[in-house]
């Protein structure tokens, strides 16, 4: 069964040779108890580790049921020892963190034997030697006859072909021997039992044959081995392997053995994890803010189609800043808007939309467009041409920061009522009447005043003079009262009524007497409430005077309607001022323009305002859908507020992997220092590996247990960092509750935490890979003498 073939094996350490075995050939019978002695250094334990397979020979031939192991690769070698042989060691080599059960089932699971069956063998096994009592203690609660009973249970589960003691009754009292020497005698029936011993006396009391050694060479034997014996069978031998389960048992088992170090560990590993999550977690709760303030104050935001569009990105950066202004009650307080430096629009990319062919689109309701709009609305190129009492022209000044003293209204009441705030007055009841619209703090520009003639235009630069001059740094604060501005009259003039024909058409802007007549001879119009934007509108203009659309369209059919504008329109090729054919810079669309003719079927602008978040995002896609339908005249419009939202956006992501690659250098010292709290659990643990290789532990078996403990130590660090992070949101939503009335602006996203997780049970294995590696190369002859 085994033939041990011309065996040598030295030890060189530098100049130093020592021979362990020297040419020794040795016949072993299937059944036998031999007994080999000898004096220290004789190479009992050498030849009793090259039978294990724990040791290699420097030449010769092991020869196990008639196969040679010269051609035995490492993974031959480790099924050899799980399932042919059986060791039973002097100190026991027990894993202290396992209980005596495991300890025991361990070689099986190595075989890959199922659960059910390996516990049933391993509880047999210990039956065996009468320890089926002790089976769920630790090895440190058992006595040393106990733990080495527990030895040659575990050697002995797996049903090998030979059992090799070495000194396994050197640690014992003689009657505890005497039991342990019993049990390996009976076992002898069955099996090859081999056992190095300095105790001749038990030797001859209970081997078959005793073999001794001296300086590596056999100098008696007393029952020598003959070929008539027994006759041999070659066997083919099974592979072994740990499973992932197994390597995590044995280093979870560890881990808790050291509770504090492990915590401490994962907590130190978790750091990294909590700076990430709670990074992500205020990302993801802005990101939700900003989502849920577009969807709700922002989801009827109107989309706007000019005739004329313009590249207006440069304006983004500018604008009137924010002003802390301390205003009473119930009044209206200026807001400096005058000493801003003006932006300075660059346009660009100029593009004309056909505005009157998608107007016919809407009509016919193209694509469902109308299901999913409140309101649209049209503006057309007219002049409001308004004045006071005083004869003076509203809106005269054209300041830059002013866009337009005149607004047209939403048409539709609901949306309208919920868009502002009456505070004074009501809203407009017919096509005479007006509103003056505040923005959200109720406040008003002093370039609105100065447009409006409340403040004298004439003195504007006398009371800007100080801020150019740095004596003040802006205008001083005005108060007014609603009822101020209620009931303030106004009188329209129409475009073609500047016009009187003589021999041709003339202006009569220049007569200031007729001029007067004409204003006074105007239709009548008056301011008849006051209101602010509403907090939760989506209007992105405040601050001007407000008219229905019923005005607009009124002027349009007055104009239209005069005698001027019938004679203009029914011959479209000659000027009715020149009476002369057009020229390219005073031609008909200028003319149209002066006289305030306009087609109501081709708007300059078309204010489409969505029912909801989703309708906007499908009115977008239906004017996609037209645009590829119409290639010729594709509709070029900007979402300002989608650009606006994207790019809030594109900075807190920006934002947040800038902090990300800042807190994941504290993931790297982590892993670093996980990586050697590993290394230092291999110098702990180097027993455990002789004791895994002698049952039949692979290399790769042994880098999977370390491997399973960094898995397990990043599993841990993950889901503490998650933890804690979900514990320090609270506090953190409090306070920003509590400051700015926003609700969970710090909430990690289920998946961003499994991933975090992820990352850190892959960067704690990244980090254990090397101590692992270094733990699957130690030699298990030295890991077992270890202590």
């Amino acid at each position: 069964m085994l033939e041990i073939k011309n065996i040598k094996k030295a030890y060189v350490v530098g100049d130093f040779h020592q021979n362990a075995l020297d040419d020794v050939s040795i016949n072993f019978r299937s059944k036998e108890f031999v007994s080999i002695l000898g004096p220290s250094g004789s190479g009992k334990t050498t030849l009793l580790n090259i039978i294990g397979g724990l040791d290699r020979y420097d030449s010769g031939d092991v020869i196990i049921n008639n196969v040679s192991t010269k051609k035995y690769k490492d993974s031959d070698f480790d099924s050899y020892r799980n399932h042919k042989v059986g060791f039973v060691f002097q100190s026991y080599n027990l894993i202290g963190h396992q209980t005596v059960l495991a300890n025991v089932c361990l070689a099986l699971t190595l075989s890959g034997i199922p659960k059910k069956e390996r516990v049933k063998k391993a509880i047999k096994a210990l039956e065996s030697v009468g320890l089926k009592e002790h089976r769920n203690k630790l090895p440190n609660q058992l006595s040393g006859g106990q733990m080495q009973r527990v030895a040659i249970a575990r050697a002995l589960v797996n049903n090998p072909d030979i059992i090799l003691a070495d000194e396994p009754t050197g640690a014992l009292d003689s009657n505890t021997s005497k039991q342990i020497m019993d049990i390996l005698s009976n076992i002898a029936k069955d099996k090859l039992v081999i056992m190095v011993t300095h105790n001749p006396e038990l030797a001859s009391t209970y081997s078959t044959r005793i073999i001794n050694l001296k300086d590596g060479k056999i100098i008696s034997d007393t029952n020598p081995y003959s070929k008539d014996d027994e006759k041999l069978k070659k066997e083919k031998t099974k592979k072994t392997g740990m499973s992932l389960f197994t390597a995590l048992s044995l280093s979870l088992n560890n881990l808790m053995t050291k509770k504090g170090r492990t915590f401490l560990t994962a907590f130190a590993g978790s750091i990294g994890i909590i700076g990430i999550a709670l990074i992500l977690s205020l990302s993801n709760g802005v990101r939700k803010y900003i989502d849920k303030t577009e969807r709700e104050t922002l989801s009827n935001y109107p989309i706007t189609l000019e005739s004329i569009t313009y590249d207006m990105g440069s304006m983004a950066s500018f604008g009137p800043t924010k002003e802390d202004i301390d205003c009473k009650d119930n009044t209206i307080c200026t807001k400096d808007d005058i000493t801003i430096n003006p932006a300075i629009m660059a346009l660009s990319s100029e593009t004309k939309n056909n505005l009157k062919k998608f107007k016919k689109a809407i009509d016919d309701n193209y694509n469902n467009i109308n299901d999913y709009t409140t309101d649209i609305g049209y503006s057309y190129n007219v002049e409001l041409n308004i004045y006071d009492s005083n004869y003076k022209k509203l809106n005269d000044n054209n300041y830059p920061m002013q866009m337009g003293l005149f607004e047209e209204l939403i048409n539709n009441k609901e949306l309208l009522d919920s868009s502002y705030e009456i505070l004074e007055g009501h809203m407009p009841t017919n096509k005479f009447e007006l509103v003056l619209v505040l923005d959200k703090d109720s406040n008003i520009p002093y370039s609105m005043l100065y447009n409006m003639n409340i403040l004298d235009n004439s003195k504007l630069y006398d009371d800007i003079k100080p801020i150019k001059d740095k004596t003040k740094s802006k205008l001083d604060t005005l108060e007014y009262n609603y009822t101020d501005f209620i009931g303030l009259k106004y009188k329209l003039v129409l475009n073609t009524s500047f016009y009187e024909k003589n021999e041709t058409w003339s202006n009569i802007k220049t007569n200031k007497d007729k001029l007067n007549k004409l204003i006074d001879n105007g239709v009548d119009l008056k301011i008849v409430g006051v209101v602010k934007v509403a907090d939760t509108t989506s209007s992105a203009s405040s601050n001007y005077i407000g008219y229905t659309h019923d005005l607009i369209k009124y002027i349009i059919d007055r104009n239209n309607e005069s005698e001027i504008a019938k004679e203009q329109l029914s011959n479209l090729d000659i000027n009715v001022f020149t009476g002369y054919a057009f020229d390219d810079n005073y031609n008909l669309d200028v003319v149209k323009r002066m006289l305030g003719i306009a087609n109501i079927d081709e708007p300059t602008s078309i204010i489409i305002y969505p029912k909801n978040y989703e309708a906007k995002d499908r009115i977008k896609d239906i004017i996609n859908d037209y645009n590829n339908e119409y290639s010729e005249d594709k509709i070029v419009y900007t979402d300002y507020v989608g650009i606006l939202m994207s790019g809030i956006t594109n900075i807190i992501n920006v934002i947040t992997y800038i902090l990300v690659a800042f807190v994941a250098i504290s993931l790297i010292v982590s892993s670093i220092m996980i990586s050697i709290i590993t290394y230092i659990s291999v110098l702990e643990r180097t027993k455990e590996i002789g004791i895994l290789r002698a049952i039949g532990a692979s290399r790769k078996d042994v880098s999977r247990v370390f491997n399973a403990e960094t898995i397990i130590e990043g599993f841990v660090a993950g889901v503490l960092g998650i933890l804690v992070t979900l514990l320090l949101c609270i506090p953190i939503n409090k306070i920003v509750y509590n400051l700015f009335n926003v609700t969970n602006i710090a909430k990690l996203p289920l998946m961003g935490g499994i991933a975090l997780i992820i990352i850190s049970v892959i960067l704690t294995l990244i980090a254990g890979l090397i101590p692992a590696k270094m733990a699957s190369k130690k030699d298990p002859v030295e890991a077992l003498r270890t202590e």
